[in-house]
Order: C-alpha cells, then structure tokens, then sequence
C-alpha cells in the first residue's frame, strides 16, 4: 500500500523528527549545566576524550599555531569544519561549537532514513525510523550532547550514501549519479576508514545489479561507486569521477556499448582490489578480530585492543539493548529486516553494516551504531506488514506502527535519562592544564597516558607522546615503563622517549620516514644493546648518558589514573623476549567505613587493626600503611611501619578517598611516590602544579 505523502507536508515530518532528536538529547544538558565541576569558561565541557583530537585541530587553525609533529590534525575535514562554523558565528567560543556540534550535525540521520521510506512510498515507514534512530540507545550515546567525535556524522554520511542507492534501484531517479559518489566522497572525507566499509557495499551493490537489474544506467552508477572508493587521494577519484560523467553526457552511447562498459567496471574493481582499499579492510578486521600480543621484529608488546572498551567483546543482550533498546524490539526489528529484504532485495547493500552491528558483541560496542537504523526501518515495516493483515481503512492502519514506535521510543527514551556520562575533565584538572599552557612551551613534551594525550594537546597546547590515535602496545610501552618504574629508570626513559619520539615525528609529517622498529628497538641500537631487558636495566643507573636535551618535558600524573593504573603497568610488565606478561599486584579501592575489626574498603576488603589484609577471608601482611592529607592547604604523609617483611603497601589518599593496595615495586614507582605521597627526587624533578587533582612535574635532567 501506498503511503507517499505531499513534498510540504514530508519536509515537515523531517523537521518534527530533527526538532524531536535534539530536544530529547537536551535532557542530558539541562542535568550537567547545574554541576560547577562540569562547566569551564561558563561552557559545559565535552564528555569525550576523543574528540579534543579534532578540537585541537581546529584550536591550531583558528590560531595559525601549529607545530611541525605535534600529531594534531590540522588538514582533517572535522578539525577545518569546526574551525569554519567558529569562524562563521564570532559570538560562539569553540568550547560551544565542539559541545553542540553532534547533537545538531549527529541529529542529522533522521533526514536519509526518512528518505528511504520515502524512497519506498512510504512516508510513514521513513518518519517512525526516524524518530528511533535518532535516539536509538547506541547512537544516542555517540552523539549526545559534548560527545564531540567523528561519529556525529558517520552514520549520517553512510546513510545518505544507502538512500542514493535504493533511490536509484527503486526509481531511476538521475540526480543519484551525483548524490552517491558525491555523499561517498564526504563520507571518506570525513572519515578515512569508511572506504573498506564500502567496498563490501560496492561489491553487494553489483550482486544486486546482476540478479534484479542488469540496466546499463544502474552499471554506470556503479563505475562512479567504484572510483569514488578507490584508495586514491580523495581529489583524483573526484576528477575521475566528474570526467566520467562530462563524457558519458557528451557521447551517452558509450553507454549502450556493454564491451566497453564491463570493462570499464572490471577496471575499477581491479582498482579497489589492487589500489589498497582491500587491504586496509583485511588489516582493520586482523587488527579487531586478532587481539594476540604485538611481534615487532622479534619483540613482543601488550596488544592494546585488550584494554580498550569500545572495541572490547560485549554481551549479545547488550548489543539488543544499544541497537533496539531491548531484546524483544531487537528481536522484532530483525524480523521486520528480514522482510525488508524479501520486499526489497535491494537491502542486501546494508548487510556489511547489519552484520557489523551484530557482530559488535566481538568487535566492540561502538560497532552497534551501524545498524540503528537499518533495525529501526526493520521494526516499523514489520508494524505495517501486520497492519496491512487488518482490514480497516487506511488511516487506521497506521494505529500499530504508533504502537510499536512509541514502544521504542519508549525504552530508548529511558536510556537517555538514566545515562548521566560525566565530562571527560572536570574544572580542577582543566585549570590545571590550563596554567600549564603558560607555563609550558608549544614544543615541549606533557608525559601521561595515552588517556589524556588529546585533552593536554587542546588545553596545555604542548606535544604528547601517546594518545587516543597513538596508543599500540609499542607506543604504551615506554610511557608505561616511565609512570611504573622507579624516578631514576622513569627520567632516563622520558628524556630518550621524548628526544627520538619527536626527531620521529617530525619525519613523518614530513614525509621522510620509513623506519619500521619499534621505539624500543631503536633505543637499544642506538646504545649497542642486544637484550631488551638489559637495556631496561641500564635505565637504573643516574650516569645512563642520555641524548641532548632540546625540550622540557613535564609529567602529568592525574588522580583520575588511579582506577586504570593497573591496565597502565600491564603494558610494560610484559616480558619483551618472551610475551608473558607478569601482572604487578596493584589494586584500587576506597574506604567505606570503618567498624571493630578496622578499616573497611567498598569491595569488602578489611585492614584489621592488627596491620593485616583480609581478602575472602585471606590474612595478608602489609608492610606499610600511608595516609596522605591536605591540613590548612598543606600536604601531609602519615606512615604507619607495620610489616617490615611483607611486600604489600596499602596507601589512603583521603582528599578523594581512594585507596591503593600495591606490591614493593609498584609503590617505589613513579605515579605512586610523586601523586600519592608527593615525594620527588630533587635532583631529577621539580614540582609545577600540585593540588588534589593533578600533580605535574618537571623533568630536570
């Protein structure tokens, strides 16, 4: 039945459902504004760690600052976007812009997924999708207010690339030809690694054309699909493509020639197999499926897939629950796909990204957003193939859809309430970094980890060493070495990982380097050292000659590292050599009250008065108990010797009350001597900034 409705009367269906998706994520706003610690220069701060990359980006742009290596990406589509809307409205600050930025552009998805439906004749079918996909629990979460990344426009992008096709294979519609290639060439722009996602679709696209179509016009849309993702520079594919259709335009019976055109598409299949786009695709999904430790050259790192959440293993109930909001609408929804693709085979193109939706329980959580709203059309066609069993007038029939979409909407609306995110910094620590951007230097070096390496780049203004880009088990490694080894080892290592880290990557961002050993690798070349864990010892000696100092280099030690810290170490407890990694104990707590047997910790931990652990009903020895407080402004370390022959330390940082329990090495490293009791080696260190928050140092040597 047909449900196509007049153009004015569509526009504002799509008007109801982007004003719909942006009030609903306004919730989310008038909740975050009302707490200080969230709000820096009277501007919310953004809740993704990520997306300081790309603002740092626009940050260098709008401030003509960038530095030769200072890994920001000035030339990136997101960073000049953002850069362009600062420009273009002078009355908003760019912490405004890059916290509203995906809430506006994210909303964005309802207008190609109305299209689709309206693609189909059915208006209704589009709006209902709309309205879940806009809100739908994953995509929610990944363009909610302040979460300011790629990802606000990702699915947008895609999604107008899958409604040119089905427009075309449903109706011929002749604009396509510029609407496709042109949407893809955006989407690439946008998002580099879209194109092994659309090889799939490409491929599944000729199928389709080969079985149900065969029309000379649909293969020369094709030929434009297939240039369009060739991994080639963006601008080439789009001379290749406009100086196809100028000629077809000018001699339209090159297309009634089928020798010509089939070679023509045989030649750009071999271009998207051989240019490179298929091998980037094997080694995305090498790099998600394989999560086996790093062999560089011999050399064995921590694989740093293993500790990331977003691309962490989930269960299939959570992966219902992100696409659909819960497990019967999940269920319901693949019903409803199922018969969409029965009803329109032309559907086979959007299984790549069903299927990387579905499969999120094994490459991460952030893969669900892809098929939002693919089970959202899903779920509202299955809602009109049972009304359509109803024999009622039209307008009646339209009674179960209502249904069925305010029960989504319904859940997914839940979601949205319950999911108060924090900001990813919180006023202390962003006015810490802050006085460090006068302190320090574009040039100089802020060691942490990789965590926090995009926000120190958009605050502080210096070069990081590791960051949410950067971050391989090789990269980790020596920044884990610096923050869990002891202050002379950490020194020795921050100097060498700074001076050859920037030599580095300055080459790179000039094209010059071509060097594929690790870091480590080249450190023990460059001191003559065979045995990787030869060289780590030397780092011990206070003499260790180290490279001419061109920089300062600080450390960043935020209190918030302290429930990572022992996802940090496990990089560098790994055995070089050999692989095994050899788990420091480090264990991180908070005091929940204390009662007769003494000090009660909140995962049932008790320190008895006696100086003892006991941990399931265990009796540990500890060796020392520390207790670090602010007095009238002043830092004070009680120490309570208990143990001298056990080999664990409980630490107890009361201004934030949390708890440490770590092994002898652990407690004699970096991150715990110089945060947790302020203790610093006066030859090597100096204090920068010290409060609650973060403690920052800087290096001497």
């Amino acid at each position: 039945m047909n449900y196509k409705i007049d153009k004015k009367y569509a526009f504002i269906l799509v008007i109801v459902a982007y004003v719909f998706s942006i009030v609903v994520r306004l919730y989310y706003y008038f909740w975050a504004k009302n707490i200080p610690e969230f709000i820096w220069n009277n501007t919310l701060i953004i809740n993704n760690v990520d997306g300081y990359y790309y603002a740092a980006g626009a940050y260098e742009i709008l401030h003509n600052s960038h530095v030769i290596g200072d890994l920001n990406p000035i030339h990136s589509f997101p960073s000049i976007l953002t850069a362009v809307i600062v420009k273009l409205f002078p009355f908003l600050s760019l912490d405004q812009v890059i916290l509203w930025m995906p809430a506006i552009f994210g909303s964005l998805v309802v207008v190609p997924v109305y299209l689709i439906g309206r693609s189909l004749k059915n208006d209704f079918l589009g709006f209902g999708a709309a309205l879940i996909s806009g809100i739908a629990w994953s995509y929610y979460n990944r363009t909610m207010i302040g979460y300011y990344d790629t990802d606000m426009l990702v699915i947008t992008l895609l999604m107008f690339v899958i409604w040119g096709t089905i427009e075309w294979f449903e109706n011929k519609t002749k604009l396509m030809y510029i609407i496709v290639p042109l949407f893809i060439i955006l989407f690439e722009l946008w998002y580099p690694q879209s194109r092994t996602y659309l090889l799939a679709y490409f491929f599944l696209s000729i199928i389709y054309w080969y079985f149900k179509d065969r029309s000379r016009d649909s293969l020369f849309l094709l030929l434009l699909v297939g240039v369009a993702i060739f991994h080639f520079p963006l601008y080439i594919n789009a001379i290749i493509i406009l100086l196809l259709l100028i000629v077809f335009n000018k001699i339209p019976s090159l297309l009634y020639n089928n020798k010509f055109l089939y070679l023509l598409i045989f030649l750009v299949i071999l271009g998207d197999l051989f240019s490179g786009t298929l091998n980037v695709l094997m080694s995305e999904i090498n790099a998600y499926i394989n999560r086996k430790n790093n062999n560089i050259l011999g050399l064995h790192y921590y694989h740093v897939y293993k500790t990331i959440r977003e691309a962490s293993a989930i269960p299939y109930d959570l992966v219902a629950k992100r696409i659909s909001g819960n497990e019967i609408l999940f269920g319901l929804s693949a019903i409803g796909y199922v018969l969409m693709l029965i009803r329109w085979p032309v559907f086979i193109i959007t299984l790549p990204f069903v299927g990387m939706g579905i499969m999120a329980h094994k490459m991460g959580l952030r893969f669900t957003i892809y098929a939002v709203p693919f089970f959202a059309l899903g779920l509202v066609h299955l809602s009109f193939r049972v009304s359509e069993l109803i024999k009622t007038p039209k307008i009646y029939k339209l009674i179960i859809p209502f249904f069925l979409v305010s029960i989504s909407l319904f859940y997914n609306i839940k979601h949205v309430i319950y999911y108060k995110t924090p900001t990813t910094f919180i006023k202390p620590e962003v006015a810490s970094l802050n006085k460090l951007s006068k302190i320090a230097k574009p040039e100089d070096y802020v060691v942490t980890w990789w965590d926090y390496g995009h926000p120190i780049r958009y605050y502080a203004h210096t070069k990081t060493l590791i960051d949410g880009g950067k971050h391989s088990g090789a990269d980790n490694f020596p920044v884990s070495f610096i923050l869990t080894h002891n202050q002379i080892a950490a020194a020795n290592m921050a100097r060498l990982d700074v001076e050859l880290t920037d030599k580095i990557e300055v080459q790179k961002e000039l094209g010059k380097y071509d060097d594929n050993r690790s870091l480590i690798q080249i450190m023990m070349d460059k001191y003559g050292y065979k045995n990787p864990n030869a060289f780590l010892n030397a780092l011990n000696n206070p003499n260790f000659k180290l490279p001419k100092k061109t920089r300062d280099v600080y450390l960043y030690l935020p209190f918030r590292m302290t429930d990572i810290y022992p996802t940090v170490a496990i990089f560098s407890s790994i055995d070089l050599l050999t692989g095994k990694v050899k788990q420091p104990v480090i264990l991180a707590t908070s005091v929940r009250g204390i009662s007769n047997r003494g000090i009660v910790f909140s995962n049932g931990i008790v320190l008895d008065n006696r100086g003892n652990l006991i941990i399931n009903n265990q009796i540990i020895p500890i060796n020392s108990f520390y207790i670090s407080d602010y007095k009238n402004n002043k830092f004070i370390v009680k120490k309570n010797k208990i143990n001298p022959n056990s080999n664990i330390y409980v630490l107890w940082y009361r201004p934030l009350n949390k708890v440490l329990i770590v092994d002898k090495k652990i407690f004699d490293s970096t991150y715990v001597q110089m945060f947790f009791l302020q203790k610093y080696n006066k030859e090597i260190f100096e204090p920068v900034i010290l409060n609650p928050y973060v403690k920052i140092y800087k290096l001497k040597k």
